[in-house]
This record gives structure tokens, C-alpha cells and sequence, in this order.
């Protein structure tokens, strides 16, 4: 059968069922049922669970600010464009918890500075938005460390993609991407920045700084980061689902509940924090 054969090969119940629900599609274009609550079927996906268990492979490896901060530092000079771009890149995808498809899709028009606060981004189509509804992120500035703060670092590379080659000077430029490929002489393109170079940028970055299980890193680990970070800073789930734009509030909770295993843990109360002792 279709799905032990796949369960065979790695794939996990979740991923089995978005399989199915793609080959229900299929069937209901083409003017046939298929029943996915069929009593054989439940039966083999439930054997498929207790066999296999239901707990997800392993995630993308968090970009948290300290890792963030050892990724940015192996990037080259902020005073050149590549190094300029790949700052933006890593800070706003981290700070908008963006997947990367969001990220690299960006048009220039889609950021916007708030003077005081820091940038109002435009996602215009997302994972959760196939309709292109559009959701909006805001994102604080740091400037005490300019080095570190998603609106400096966009600025700085926005003097240099202002005067890329697509660049005319009209209204029009508002939908140019903002992220755009260069050559390998260090010359910007007019060429979208495709997903695949983030997720090449992440985990180069990642293994560049050394980081251990470097492997693990992805596109995701910005997004993944953010969450994270947002949990350990005591984010509720509201306020971290709104950030990512998460519409499942299980998946959000996956960030949150790694902070939560040790936030009013009650063997703190018994031995107390480790040092705390004479």
C-alpha cells in the first residue's frame, strides 16, 4: 500500500499526510472520491504512528542572537556590498522571523524605516497566505549596536542597491526586489535573490563561525532563532504567533515549550539554581 510504502522509505506521518491530502486534490480535479477518513485507511496511518512514533525529525538548529552575532561577525566588510547585503539579509529574516521564499522575495517598497521605532515590513504571500492577503511585521531597532540592528544594516545596503543597474530613479523602483544577486566581480545584478543562496548564506555563515551540528543550520534557523529567543525572553504565545504568523498555535508552542521546561519548574524551588548552594 501507498502509505507503508512511504512510511518504509523515512517519510514521517505528518509529511505522509500532506501526501494524501495532495493525491485527494488530484482526485477531486479529476471528478473522483477518495475517502481519507475511510475506517482501512485510519487503521493503517494509526499502525504507521504506534510503529514509527509521531515525534518530528530533528528542526533546524535556532539562530539566536549570540549565534547570530558569530554568523554576522564571519561576513565580509559592511563597508563592501556582499558584506552589506548579507547583514540585512540575516538580521531582517531573523528579526521578522521570515521564512526564507519571504525573505528573498522582498521588494524595496515592502520595507518601510519608522522613525523612532524601526521597520514596518510587508510579507505580501506566505506559506499562510498563498491569496496574497498580505501580513504586516514590525521590527525594533537596536541602535545601541549599530552592528547588530536590523535598520542600520538595512540602510547601509540600500546605499548600495539604490544605485544598482535596475535602479531608474522613478516610483517604479518600489517593486524591484531587494535582494539581488552580484557578480563574482562584486557587482550588484537586477536579478531577484533566489531562496536556495539564504539557505546557502545561513549555513555557510554557520559553518564559517564554527558553530557545533552546523549542519543543522537552514533557512529556517533565523525564523526558528527568532521564536526561540522571543520564548526565552518570556514572549507569550500570542505575541510570538504574531511576529512568525504562525496559524497553528502547536506549532508556535514547539519554540515556546523548551523555555517553559525550565520557566516555574518546581525542582527549581527544591535545589534551587546551580551556584545557589555554599
Amino acid at each position: 500500500m501507498y502509505a507503508v510504502r512511504c512510511a518504509d522509505h523515512g517519510l514521517t506521518v505528518a509529511s505522509l499526510r500532506v501526501h494524501l491530502a495532495a493525491i485527494q486534490a488530484a482526485h477531486r480535479l479529476a471528478g473522483v472520491a477518495l475517502d481519507l477518513r475511510h475506517p482501512r485507511l485510519i487503521m493503517v496511518l494509526e499502525g504507521i504512528a504506534r510503529d514509527k512514533g509521531t515525534r518530528p525529525r530533528q528542526k533546524a538548529a535556532a539562530a539566536g542572537p549570540e549565534v547570530l552575532r558569530l554568523m554576522l561577525a564571519t561576513r565580509p566588510s559592511p563597508t563592501t556590498a556582499l558584506g552589506a547585503r548579507d547583514r540585512a539579509l540575516l538580521l531582517l529574516g531573523f528579526g521578522a522571523a521570515l521564512r526564507r521564499s519571504e525573505l528573498a522575495g522582498l521588494s524595496l517598497g515592502d520595507v518601510t524605516p519608522v522613525p523612532g521605532r524601526g521597520l514596518r515590513i510587508l510579507v505580501r504571500r506566505s506559506k499562510t497566505d498563498q491569496c496574497g492577503a498580505g501580513q504586516e511585521v514590525a521590527v525594533w531597532a537596536n541602535p545601541k549596536e549599530p552592528g547588530f540592528c536590523p535598520l542600520a544594516t538595512l540602510e547601509a545596503w540600500l546605499a548600495f542597491r539604490r544605485k544598482g543597474p535596475d535602479i531608474t530613479g522613478g516610483a517604479s523602483d518600489e517593486e524591484r526586489p531587494l535582494f539581488v544577486g552580484m557578480s563574482k566581480a562584486g557587482l550588484l545584478t537586477s536579478q531577484m535573490l533566489s531562496d536556495k543562496a539564504v539557505w546557502r548564506l545561513v549555513k555557510g555563515a554557520a559553518e564559517a563561525a564554527g558553530l557545533e551540528g552546523w549542519e543543522r543550520f537552514s533557512g529556517h534557523s533565523l525564523r526558528a532563532g527568532l521564536a526561540t529567543a522571543a520564548g526565552e525572553a518570556g514572549a507569550d504565545l500570542a505575541q510570538v504567533m504574531r511576529q512568525t504568523r504562525h496559524r497553528s498555535a502547536d506549532v508556535a508552542l514547539g519554540y515556546l515549550r523548551p523555555a517553559d521546561l525550565w520557566r516555574n519548574n518546581p525542582t527549581k524551588g527544591i535545589w534551587g539554581e546551580p551556584g545557589d548552594g555554599g
